[in-house]
């Protein structure tokens, strides 16, 4: 089970991950790294709370909104838009407009929990 911290890199490394593919023009999967940066930055703030939503795979991403919607209901509304985005991206593909949509909805989930700042 990993602590705040190793879900920390790993949002981090697909935040970059989504970024790159953007700039390579490979949209279709920006959403799917966008959307796991996020999982994995959500991950990260519950693991402070000793919450682990990973360990039930089933159920795992409906908790993670259902906490972020708890705990930051501001940020529920950039989720959504960007399953939206996973969804359309994911299964229609080449869209940078749609692909520029997600990676915003990601930063702004970041920012909102401060997953794109050091931690003490």
């Amino acid at each position: 089970m990993g602590d705040s911290d190793h879900h920390l890199k790993i949002a981090r490394e697909k935040h970059a991950g989504a970024n790159q593919e953007f700039s390579s023009g490979r949209h279709s999967n920006v959403a799917d790294l966008a959307l796991k940066a996020v999982e994995q930055a959500i991950e990260a703030e519950a693991a402070r709370e000793g919450l682990h939503f990973h360990i039930r795979p089933r159920t795992a991403h409906s908790k993670r909104r259902d906490w972020l919607k708890s705990r930051h209901p501001a940020l529920s509304i950039h989720f959504e838009a960007l399953w939206i985005a996973y969804g359309d991206l994911g299964y229609d593909g080449i869209d940078g407009k749609r692909a520029k949509e997600a990676l915003a909805a990601m930063e702004a989930i970041f920012d909102g929990l401060g997953a794109n700042q050091e931690r003490d």
